[in-house]
């Protein structure tokens, strides 16, 4: 049988494309298409919207932590300022009420008897410092702005005896004598005017000739009062 060139070609062409074919065929390999039942179908629907459920809580999770959170923070702060403001507070109770060591501007006032006294002079009383003498000085450094006061190292406080003992004077239940260092913080010009006012308390103890210096200083340290208060009869009223 002859074969022409053209049912060679058309062989050789039909034997190229069954190559091609089989070899596409070999490196593409068909997958099955996923066909679902209708059952199946809800079964994966209500997963999913399960799934979309949790999602959904975890989220609600979320913002509710997150609004704790910002509601703790600002606790915190209002906290942190409530403690700021009690602390500020409480220093300023212990400041003014003579428990802790102070100090700042004010004046030194030295008071000593005048000891070139006759003896026989019948005015003699009038040379030495009583304790009354104390307590006035005390009461115009207080009216003057006195923030904190000490004599001879006793811090004077609300419940501050000075009481005479004979020749001593006891302040805080301690006995102390001549010469007397009486310690005031506060403004020292507005102090200094009032301890030399012609009516107080400083110009008669100069007048009956006793010692008496007054130096405003610039920094002045006060210690504490250092002993327990037990309140017998003051209470708390509600």
């Amino acid at each position: 049988m002859r074969l022409n060139v053209k049912n060679i070609f058309l062989l050789t062409l039909g034997v190229l494309c069954g190559i091609i074919l089989t070899s596409f065929i070999l490196t593409n390999p068909f997958k099955p298409t996923l066909i679902l039942t209708y059952k199946e179908f809800q079964r994966k629907n209500l997963e999913l919207n399960q799934l979309k459920n949790q999602i959904s809580i975890l989220n609600k999770d979320i913002e509710n932590m997150q609004q704790k959170l910002i509601e703790y923070q600002n606790s915190s702060r209002i906290t942190q300022n409530v403690l700021m403001t009690m602390k500020n507070e409480l220093d300023d109770v212990r400041l003014f009420s003579g428990f802790c060591d102070v100090e700042g501007p004010g004046v030194r006032i030295i008071i000593d008897d005048n000891r070139n006294y006759d003896i026989s002079d019948d005015n003699i009383l009038d040379y030495i410092t009583h304790n009354s003498d104390i307590l006035y000085v005390i009461y115009d450094l207080k009216n003057a702005g006195a923030e904190a006061i000490s004599v001879n190292g006793q811090r004077i406080i609300s419940t501050s005896e000075v009481t005479c003992e004979g020749p001593i004077i006891k302040i805080n239940n301690q006995y102390i004598v001549p010469p007397f260092e009486i310690l005031a913080i506060g403004d020292p010009d507005a102090l200094y005017f009032a301890m030399t006012m012609p009516d107080s308390k400083i110009k008669e103890l100069q007048f009956r000739q006793l010692y008496v210096r007054i130096v405003k200083e610039k920094r002045i340290k006060i210690s504490g009062y250092n002993r327990k208060t037990v309140p017998k009869y003051i209470k708390i009223s509600k």
